[in-house]
């Protein structure tokens, strides 16, 4: 694809103008407000009324307010969770929006049909799109995902088998032999030999992602040292995997891997998050003491010298350095709620907290929302959620995961936090709390075959 049409852009619209009611529209659905189901409405209705000689000129400005808000009404609809309404649109405007905006239409409606369960009608639709665009990244993983959600472990391991088939083609052309093609010391000669050819970084991607969808197989089958091997084997051949070696240590220390994880954790970049990780590893194996030892060398870091990539990490060693320094609180305890509806930022509201880990946690996290005024992320959210409901504040706990949940959806990323997610709030919140978020969280595997087992 060559646009993304659900991106507006940001240059200042004249009052009255088709980009000021586009513009209208967009900061209403922010805001979670249906007054933008209207506004998307009367521009769909109008635009789509105009000739097309007249939507195309300019360099198709109004086809593009038109596909804007199209799209815009599908992530508004994922907002609310209206997800049968997500799923439809009018097939006159479909035919009349651009081929690119169709294609994400599409990809969008696949979501909604996965977000409902509908796990078979979601795949059927990514199929039909990633055939006209074999090589793209972004289906081809929504693909792996829906499968793997609903179980298929074999029919997502085919994904990969799929985009090998593609690159075998590519060997041939180069004439390779096709045995080859998961060789990385070939593919690395294939790189260099399309250097300059402008597809050779999506070349290298490809390989790459070869390599990592067979690791995520590899992590699902529980065959911890092929997912580590073939995560390798990504990383050398691929920069979109060579800095990202959380992708492989946190789910190996997660499944109680430690000690494969260690690799891993010695290739990342920065020192927080090695210390929560390597701390939470000890954690998981009963070593409490020497999970606090690296929890508090990561507290000691000075939060202006921390990561954007990072800060996460930061704020959960002091979450979990205020769990083995003290017990939990039960569901009754904890500072009582300030009186605010502002569940997210508020220095104040973190003094009645009783553990200073904690509090400085949940300060930090309240600061970072302070500072994004158009669009808060959603991790940073559920950190300030999980800090409040350690500290037992369930209308914080419930109010902001809400929030993160809905900015999740209109982003048209998932429609709840991350499996890690699922981790940290069990690890950290009393058992009855936790059973009331859990909806909340994308859970692993093994968590919902238990729980459709009871």
């Amino acid at each position: 694809m060559t646009t993304d049409t659900r991106r507006s852009g940001g240059a200042a619209a004249l009052k009255g103008s088709w980009e000021a009611l586009h513009s209208e529209a967009v900061a209403l659905s922010r805001q979670g407000n249906d007054e933008a189901l209207k506004k998307y409405g009367f521009l769909i209705k109008r635009l789509a009324a105009l000739p097309e000689s007249r939507r195309t000129a300019q360099e198709q400005r109004l086809q593009q307010i038109l596909d804007q808000s199209v799209l815009g009404l599908q992530a508004h609809y994922a907002r609310r969770n209206r997800l049968d309404d997500m799923a439809a649109i009018d097939d006159g405007v479909f035919g009349i929006l651009s081929e690119d905006a169709r294609s994400l239409w599409r990809e969008n409606q696949a979501r909604a049909y996965w977000w409902q369960g509908r796990h078979e009608e979601a795949a059927e639709i990514v199929r039909a799109e990633a055939e006209n665009l074999p090589f793209d990244v972004d289906l081809r993983w929504l693909l792996f995902s829906i499968l793997i959600d609903d179980n298929k472990i074999s029919e997502a391991d085919a994904v990969r088998q799929s985009l090998l088939l593609e690159l075998q083609r590519l060997f041939r052309s180069q004439g390779l032999s096709e045995s080859l093609v998961e060789d990385v010391e070939v593919q690395i000669q294939v790189n260099e030999r399309l250097a300059s050819e402008s597809e050779t970084n999506q070349v290298s991607i490809q390989f790459g992602l070869i390599h990592f969808l067979r690791s995520c197989v590899a992590l699902e089958r529980e065959r911890w040292q092929e997912a580590a091997d073939a995560f390798g084997m990504a990383a050398r051949v691929s920069d979109a995997y060579g800095d990202r070696w959380h992708l492989l240590y946190r789910p190996l220390v997660l499944n109680g891997q430690g000690r494969l994880a260690q690799r891993a954790l010695n290739r990342e970049n920065s020192p927080v998050s090695q210390g929560f990780w390597r701390g939470l590893s000890g954690y998981y194996t009963g070593d409490r003491q020497g999970a606090a030892t690296e929890w508090r060398r990561v507290a000691q870091v000075p939060l202006e010298k921390v990561t954007l990539s990072s800060v996460g990490d930061w704020i959960l060693a002091h979450y979990y350095l205020g769990a083995v320094q003290a017990p939990p609180l039960s569901a009754g305890e904890g500072a009582a709620p300030p009186d605010t509806d502002k569940t997210d930022d508020g220095e104040d509201q973190v003094s009645g907290i009783q553990s200073e880990d904690v509090r400085q946690g949940l300060h930090a996290a309240l600061n970072l929302l302070a500072q994004q005024e158009t669009r808060r992320d959603p991790l940073v959210l559920g950190l300030a959620a999980l800090g409040w409901g350690i500290n037992g504040n369930r209308d914080h706990l419930h109010r902001n995961l809400r929030y993160a949940v809905e900015i999740l959806r209109a982003s048209l990323q998932d429609d709840r936090l991350s499996v890690f997610n699922w981790y940290f709030f069990r690890d950290l919140l009393p058992s009855e709390v936790f059973s009331e978020v859990e909806e909340f969280l994308r859970a692993p595997r093994d968590a919902k075959e238990a729980s459709s087992e009871g």
